[in-house]
């Protein structure tokens, strides 16, 4: 026997509302038992969907599944479900916030906030053929909450508080999705031009290899990039390399580029581990300190936060190599981020004059076309893939890849909500978020955040006005200039815990 993926251990499922529990098993029925009720449904073709009458708040239950063999879930909820849909902010994890978040995140101990990740199968085959891969459910306490949505999280914990009802997250949101992956095709077809993508990349595998071929391809671009030898390159500053003020966004940097900064220690190091700090990169790095690889990130945003082995250092000069791989015409070290070294109970500022090499001019890096950038493709794979779940609100954090052309979103979005409650209840609400102000730092101009930003906003809050039962919540003023994943989730959650409060009236 088999459960679909979201059924495990401490699930919480929606109460007083009907659920459904499905898989697949050769037995001729498959029973559910809880708090001693029994529910069965016959499998049809090695299938079987049992209906799961409405049940009150329930904590601590032990959900027995007996079919060919027995399966007990052990510590499952009856609660509130919330859909945490849309793309990379919503998804963006407690982890990449601790910056400004550390101590509330030290002492959150709420094991009865859950979240389920849902990871869908992102390709244009048959319906029946979408399953629900499993991944366990955990909870926002010490060693598991780092994972959660940090919006997700910083929302809920609020309501937790005030209601004490268990909250179950299905975190579904997919890093880059244009909206049109989260619709039918038939909500598309008077409103969009790239239909002829589905036809084109039909068939089981078919999408997910094209995608691994750009990705590929851009491995060997960066192979193209990197001929010098890092030994040499990362254990001094070669002669006559010229300065450069740190931070800084430079122009015509397509390819690879090394970047050194010298810092003195005056004392032996006594501490066993250091923390380096770079702020954000465009767009890869690998860096090095004293000839010593201390830490890599392989593409554009996260913050470079480096732990690494304190031996590495020694009183006197000390030198950081980052060898910098750039994809598009500019790159460097944002303006408006932290660039330090920390030892020894010292933090060191990185800011100021470095020296800099170029490795190597390239041509720029084709971008990669990610599959929830693709009609229709999550739509299949993360929404239908749910039918029988029950929520009680979705919650909906997307817009940035749709900043241009975007003259048809607030039509996609009424649709998509339309299809969504087809599916799962015309009584769901809806709370969408308005994105931070974003400059993105490789512009010609960044002295202003730009038109089709601004223009999105301005969509996004109008919302309310086109879909029944929803609501918005401001995030835009809660960006940072040049920094597309801002960390204050703790205010913007604050935020949408009040917009919800009052919808339930809490």
């Amino acid at each position: 026997m088999k459960l679909a993926g979201i059924f495990g251990d401490r699930m919480i499922l929606q109460r007083n509302k009907e659920n459904h529990i499905w898989g697949w098993d050769d037995s001729e029925a498959v029973t559910v038992t809880i708090d001693g009720e029994s529910f069965s449904s016959e499998c049809v073709d090695g299938r079987f969907n049992i209906v799961i009458k409405p049940m009150d708040t329930k904590v601590g239950v032990d959900i027995t599944v007996e079919g060919s063999e027995t399966v007990i879930l052990h510590d499952c909820c009856f609660g509130d479900v919330f859909m945490l849909a849309g793309q990379s902010n919503m998804e963006l994890p407690v982890c990449r916030t601790l910056d400004v978040s550390q101590e509330i995140v030290d002492k959150a101990d709420y094991p009865y906030i859950r979240q389920f990740r849902l990871v869908p199968d992102n390709d244009y085959k048959p319906l029946e053929d979408y399953k629900l891969p499993y991944q366990p459910w955990i909870s926002a306490v010490p060693g598991e909450i780092d994972e959660m949505s940090a919006l997700g999280f910083f929302t809920f914990r609020h309501i937790y508080e005030k209601t004490g009802v268990p909250i179950g997250l299905i975190h579904n949101a997919q890093g880059g999705s244009m909206i049109e992956a989260w619709m039918r095709r038939e909500d598309l077809e008077d409103i969009s031009d790239e239909l002829d993508l589905i036809d084109e990349n039909w068939g089981t595998g078919y999408l997910p290899a094209k995608v691994a071929a750009q990705y590929e391809d851009g491995e060997r671009w960066k192979d193209r990039a990197r001929i010098f030898d890092p030994a040499i390159y990362s254990a001094a500053i070669p002669e006559g390399a010229p300065e450069v003020q740190v931070p800084g966004i430079y122009r015509d940097l397509t390819g690879c580029s090394w970047f050194y900064k010298e810092f003195t220690l005056t004392e032996d190091v006594k501490s066993d581990s250091a923390f380096l700090y770079l702020g954000e990169l465009v767009d890869m790095d690998v860096t090095y300190i004293n000839g010593q690889e201390v830490g890599t990130t392989g593409y554009l945003y996260p913050p470079r936060k480096y732990f690494f082995d304190a031996s590495v250092l020694h009183k006197g000069k000390n030198l950081i190599a980052v060898r910098l791989i750039t994809q598009r015409k500019s790159g460097g070290f944002v303006p408006e981020h932290r660039y330090y070294i920390e030892v020894d109970g010292m933090k060191i500022d990185l800011c100021g004059t470095w020296k800099t090499i170029r490795e190597s001019a390239t041509e720029e890096d084709a971008d990669v076309r990610m599959a929830v950038m693709y009609p229709t493709v999550l739509y299949r794979s993360a929404i239908l893939p749910l039918w029988g779940i029950s929520f009680r609100a979705f919650f909906w954090y997307q817009g940035e890849s749709n900043c241009f052309g975007a003259e048809t979103y607030n039509e996609k979005f009424i649709r998509m909500i339309r299809s969504w409650r087809e599916i799962f209840g015309a009584d769901v609400p809806v709370v969408a978020t308005i994105m931070p102000d974003y400059i993105n730092p490789e512009s010609e101009d960044t002295s202003k955040v730009p038109p089709e930003w601004r223009n999105m906003q301005k969509l996004q809050s109008e919302a309310p006005s086109l879909v029944d039962n929803c609501y918005v919540v401001d995030g835009s003023d809660l960006g940072e200039p040049y920094e597309l994943h801002p960390q204050r989730k703790v205010e913007l959650g604050d935020r949408a815990a009040e917009v919800f409060e009052k919808l339930l009236s809490i």
